[in-house]
């Protein structure tokens, strides 16, 4: 059996108020085109937990996690790095299915428009632009043929898999506001809040990446106290932005889902109305049984199987320094007395 995560199970949890919007907001009807794949994006700073809750809903039948899909092209197709079932992209059979399905085999895929296109409209500076309703027709364009790489790669998935939601992990409120301009995305949002203390923590961690092909690409990206905060700030507050946009979206604390998994999946089944069949199942007080999956990038947990049981990640409480502490503290107190984490 794994385990991952710390011990004090639901002290973190005890800590917030639970400035969730899972128990009041109800998103707005969205108007994505008929048939339009139903995609479930989670959005949020780096290290706040996507993979675990990726992973859980990946447990239930209806429910098909790519990972971190905006890495697909360099990791993926460029680099050859191993999916979550352990093979390399190349060689894995789900993803040749779906290269072949989306765009007649990855040969197809001009990787130098993804950049390009990534580069003109998926970036923060883009914010202002992305968030209004209706955009100059130069850069709706480019919007649409941006969108369009990851809407055909959405379809291929929906009709390969036959799954009834489709969830993306990768994080950046900039892709997610892209694509929320492509009506044949049938587009929900998850904004995933985790306190910013232990979010910096996790951040100054080494930690390997198992699917790495190239040395240089060994380690996880690892950041200073500084900046990890500028980054909790910045990429929360870009999160927010997704509220000036007409699709369903809500705010999960990763210190809820720990706490209690299967009744926190359940009320985000029932906010976003996701048509998701069957229920989280536990093999054990916070256990589950952690079945293989096709996630193209993120969290090393990607490619955990079997029993694992989930405690809250509160290390950062007793090995974080005072100084470290202090000074994430400080930088993020606004946004995160507005989430809920008070006390110390």
């Amino acid at each position: 059996m794994m385990r991952i995560f710390s011990r004090n199970k639901g002290q973190a949890a005890s800590r917030v108020d639970r400035r969730s919007d899972l128990r009041r907001e109800r998103p707005p009807r969205n108007r994505s085109n008929p048939g339009a794949p139903l995609v479930l994006y989670i959005a949020g700073s780096g290290r706040s937990g996507s993979t675990l809750l990726e992973r859980l809903l990946g447990q239930i039948d209806s429910v098909a996690t790519l990972g971190e899909v905006h890495h697909l092209w360099a990791r993926g197709i460029a680099k050859d790095e191993s999916c979550g079932c352990g093979k390399p992209f190349g060689e894995c059979e789900f993803w040749r299915r779906t290269g072949e399905m989306a765009f007649g085999g990855w040969k197809n895929v001009d990787m130098e428009d993804v950049e390009k296109l990534h580069n003109a409209v998926d970036r923060q500076r883009y914010l202002p632009l992305t968030m209004l309703p209706v955009v100059p027709p130069a850069f709706a364009r480019q919007l649409a043929a941006y969108s369009g790489y990851y809407g055909a790669l959405y379809k291929a998935v929906q009709e390969l898999s036959g799954a009834s939601v489709i969830v993306d992990s990768g994080k950046h409120p900039s892709l997610a506001l892209a694509l929320s301009h492509n009506r044949d995305i049938d587009l929900r949002i998850v904004h995933l809040v985790r306190d910013s203390r232990g979010v910096s923590f996790s951040w100054a961690k080494s930690v390997k990446r198992p699917e790495s092909t190239n040395p240089e690409d060994d380690l996880m990206k690892q950041y200073s106290s500084l900046v990890s905060s500028a980054l909790w700030v910045s990429t929360n507050l870009a999160a927010e932005a997704l509220r000036w946009r007409a699709v369903p979206r809500t705010r999960l604390l990763y210190e809820d889902l720990i706490a209690d998994p299967v009744a926190t999946i359940d009320r985000l089944r029932d906010v976003l109305n996701l048509p998701i069949t069957g229920q989280l199942k536990l093999v054990g007080p916070g256990t589950v049984d952690l079945k293989a999956n096709h996630s193209v990038a993120g969290n090393p947990m990607r490619f955990r199987r079997g029993e694992t049981t989930l405690r809250p990640d509160a290390e950062w409480r007793k090995a974080m320094t005072k100084k470290d502490r202090r000074l994430v503290s400080l930088l993020t107190a606004p946004m995160r007395l507005w989430y809920g984490y008070t006390g110390r």
